[in-house]
């Protein structure tokens, strides 16, 4: 029986989005300061809210573009 996708995923993806993570992590801490653990939570917050209200954004635009795809592509049949 074949493992489960996201056992896949976990065992082939799982390194490499850590080491992505990782390296957001050290770029974020040379360009603004290490001080992001000495952050009050309410700052942290509010971060998290802006990238997130940022990835919805993309999101949407990403969206329009696959929009504009399949209406060419149903233009073609």
């Amino acid at each position: 029986m074949n493992a489960p996708k996201s056992a896949k995923a976990l065992e082939n993806k799982w390194g490499p989005f850590i080491k992505n993570v990782f390296s957001r992590l050290e770029m974020g801490a040379l360009t603004y300061g290490d001080t992001s653990f000495e952050r009050p939570p309410g700052q942290l917050l509010e971060e998290i809210e802006q990238e997130l209200l940022d990835q919805a954004g993309w999101s949407f635009i990403m969206w329009c573009r696959l929009e504009e795809v399949r209406e060419r592509l149903k233009q073609l049949k």
